[in-house]
């Protein structure tokens, strides 16, 4: 590798390094159809046609399941899956088992959108959730 070529390298580095400690998720540059994980409680950024996933732990076996507002408005588009839970992999008759809730979204058009997920029982309306997420989305 000659030294410009390490040097590219270095700075693709640093760069990928600055964005890590921000909670703030970069764009890959000319990879529009690259999926991004959505950070908790930070802020992620996407481009116009970029898809978003979100996956949040979840027990569906004890009655509590995750639930997004609908604000993301005309930015964000709901794609596949949508609320989709999965169960860990387990030995047959185990009840209990926890496992994850997943939604995917694709970035329409340019804006600021915040997802809001709350974690509660259905029947528990008076109740505050359990637990919440929030997703800043920035779309470019």
């Amino acid at each position: 590798m000659n030294s410009l070529s390490a040097l590219a390298v270095a700075a693709a580095l640093g760069l990928f390094a600055c964005y890590a400690g921000s909670g703030e998720t970069p764009a890959m540059p000319g990879s529009v159809a690259a999926e991004a994980r959505g950070v908790r409680d930070g802020t992620t950024t996407l481009t116009v046609g970029q898809t978003l996933a979100i996956a949040l732990p979840s027990n569906a076996t004890t009655g509590y399941r995750w639930q997004v507002a609908d604000t993301y408005g005309d930015v964000l588009a709901p794609g596949a899956p949508f609320g989709e839970e999965v169960v860990d992999a387990h030995a047959p008759g185990v009840v209990g088992v926890g496992g994850a809730t997943s939604w995917r979204f694709r970035a329409m058009r340019p804006g600021v959108v915040i997802l809001t997920f709350a974690y509660g029982r259905s029947w528990e309306r008076d109740t505050p959730p359990a637990e919440t997420a929030t997703y800043t989305i920035t779309v470019r």
